[in-house]
């Protein structure tokens, strides 16, 4: 019975991964280039040592960079962009085959199929493993380190596990700071009940060795930290603006972040059962419940001071497989009930998947950003010399759109003092045509995106070029949220030529 249930997992685990491989490969070019990724493909690009500088400017750890700068001179895929996203594919993958083979091996028959099942289908996994960014490299270091370390407490006195949970962690901590710092927390925590302090200060004092080198950044990291949080707020209170990250990171757990408008209502209904069997499968999990608080908490706290809500599920995707153990050790202990719920999860997912595959309803349309088509109708219709082309900063990835219009002058918009810097250098004779980039709710202190939008609609002749139109599922959450938007497209550009030339 043992060897056919090994047999059964195996199956089960080659189907997932034959799924799961389809569902990252199919598109890979889907969603545009934004922002983050840019900065994944230019630092990839660039030599060790200017790497190193690049990503130590901007307060990263190094590992990610380094295997994706690797990866990139691999002699496959159609652009620097589809191979950097097919390495977070790889990663996601192999963070399946350890899910499978260290967290559910030694599980109930039904608990690892869920789980499995579950993580497979997970619209929110499928929109960050696609992305060229470490999210994915972070979940597998993160699967890595949470089993070495519970191997590590069956047998404390073992050197070699000692060594593995300390390579594991010193791994994480150089991919990312948020994950290895949490994770460090909830192990200690575990470990901490094999009394034996002498073998946790020697682990603990391997791992600052091995990140001896960052160490300085990680404290650079803190400091831009603590300075950050107030800047990030969309509310006008923390307690609220807490509850609004959380709750979205739930949501994106649960059912992604591609869903379609009817299925709004659905999700509402469903979410409390989910967070009940979620409760229900961490409560059964007492040996880890506490570690695993300890995790979830630093971790939360760490990525709600240092991004706005649209980012929080992308930085705390490593604890998406807690999440998912967590609601299939759930379907335990309330088989039928339980079962129900999960797989109206699985069935909401699939639903999300294929939602995000027409790449339309995700919820933060900051992924649709059209940037490339922008960038090729501006480089069609204007000489690089004499544009000058503005861009909304707040809302729109300005690096991206300057990638792709080489030798074209872009400034971006923060603060009326941009607004006041973009009038001097419109007033330039030598700049004879501008395009103005924006989105359609200005953000800038006093709305100065706006005011130097009228002031160039009346002093030239203009033409508005719209992308993006906004889905049924974005303008039911706007008018929800009482958002009030100018147009009903995520984005627009203004081609104003001067009447005088």
């Amino acid at each position: 019975m043992r060897r056919a249930e090994i047999r059964l997992e195996y199956v089960w685990l080659a189907l997932c991964l034959i799924v799961q491989a389809a569902l990252l490969t199919h598109r890979l070019n889907l969603l545009p280039m934004w922002g983050d990724e840019l900065f994944t493909v230019q630092a990839a690009g660039r030599l060790t040592g200017e790497l190193l500088a690049m990503v130590r400017g901007d307060v990263h750890p190094p590992l990610y960079f380094l295997l994706a700068h690797c990866w990139e001179k691999l002699p496959f895929g159609d652009s620097p962009l589809v191979r950097a996203r097919m390495l977070s594919v790889l990663f996601t993958l192999l963070a399946t085959v350890a899910l499978d083979r260290l967290w559910l091996r030694n599980t109930p028959r039904g608990m690892h199929l869920w789980c499995l099942a579950l993580w497979t289908t997970s619209s929110c996994l499928l929109l960050y493993s696609r992305m060229a960014r470490s999210y994915s490299l972070q979940v597998l270091l993160f699967i890595l380190v949470c089993w070495a370390a519970w191997r590590w407490s069956e047998k404390i006195t073992s050197s070699s596990r000692l060594l593995m949970w300390g390579a594991s962690l010193a791994a994480l901590l150089y991919t990312h700071y948020v994950p290895g710092i949490a994770a460090w927390a909830g192990c200690l925590v575990l470990l901490y009940r094999g009394r034996e302090p002498r073998r946790l200060l020697i682990a603990n004092a391997l791992v600052l060795l091995a990140y001896l080198p960052w160490l300085a950044t990680l404290a650079s990291v803190v400091s831009i930290w603590q300075g950050k949080p107030g800047l990030l707020l969309v509310t006008n209170s923390r307690i609220l603006e807490i509850g609004i990250k959380l709750g979205y990171s739930g949501f994106s757990f649960l059912f992604g972040e591609a869903v379609p408008v009817w299925m709004l209502p659905v999700t509402a209904l469903l979410a409390i059962p989910a967070a009940w069997l979620l409760w229900m499968g961490g409560r059964a999990a007492r040996a880890w419940f506490v570690p695993v608080t300890v995790t979830a908490l630093i971790g939360f706290a760490g990525v709600a001071g240092w991004v706005s809500y649209a980012f929080g599920p992308a930085r705390l995707l490593f604890l998406l497989p807690l999440a998912l153990l967590a609601i299939a050790k759930g379907t335990q202990s309330s088989t039928r009930v339980g079962v129900v719920i999960a797989g109206a999860l699985l069935a909401a997912n699939l639903v999300g998947i294929m939602s995000y595959f027409q790449a339309r309803d995700l919820l933060n349309i900051g992924y649709l950003a059209p940037m490339e088509s922008i960038a090729r109708n501006i480089a069609g219709s204007s000489p690089p010399g004499g544009t000058l082309v503005l861009v909304d900063g707040a809302n729109l990835s300005g690096t991206v759109l300057e990638y792709y219009l080489p030798g074209f002058t872009t400034r971006q918009i923060f603060t009326a003092q941009d607004a006041e810097a973009a009038r001097i250098e419109i007033g330039n004779p030598a700049i004879r045509r501008v395009w103005f980039l924006r989105n359609p709710r200005d953000i800038t202190p006093g709305h100065a995106l706006e005011h130097l939008e009228n002031d160039l609609i009346r002093l030239r002749e203009g033409e508005l070029h719209r992308y993006t139109p906004f889905s049924p599922t974005q303008k039911a959450l706007m008018h929800v949220a009482n958002v009030q938007v100018s147009t009903d497209f995520s984005y627009s550009a203004w081609e104003f030529r001067d009447p005088k030339r």
